[in-house]
């Protein structure tokens, strides 16, 4: 990494509501911040905590872009954070926040909060998918 490396925020708020375009574009970004020698984290929230749990990114492909379900694991092989939002992963994602998790989350995405995402943010940059 550079010397002028800094932290690359990426904020996902979109589900499948859109067929997974914002995720698309969000994991896509992701990569050419990497690509480019910087940290990347992308924060899960709202709907968006469904892209952190295995197989919800199978079959999804934008026009132009690598099948999304390849570039979440592109992403997290070359090293990529996410941290899904502490309250959304159990309301906003699989099931319900009362009910045994259906989905099984990919080991390395980390739980965390709005004080993560500040704290990285104030360090770097953020973009908003």
């Amino acid at each position: 990494m550079s010397a002028e490396s800094q932290n690359v925020v990426v904020i996902l708020t979109v589900g499948k509501s859109d067929n997974g375009k914002h995720a698309t574009l969000a994991f896509s970004c992701g990569l050419a911040a990497i690509a480019m020698g910087h940290q990347a984290a992308i924060f899960l929230t709202g709907d968006g905590s469904v892209w952190g749990y295995k197989g919800s990114a199978d079959g999804i492909r934008s026009q132009g872009f690598p099948p999304l379900d390849e570039l979440i694991a592109d992403y997290l092989g070359e090293g990529g954070r996410v941290i899904q939002c502490s309250v959304c992963h159990r309301t906003c994602s699989v099931g319900s926040p009362d009910s045994a998790q259906s989905a099984e989350q990919f080991p390395q995405v980390e739980t965390g909060g709005f004080t993560a995402v500040i704290d990285l943010a104030l360090n770097g940059t953020s973009i908003t998918f």
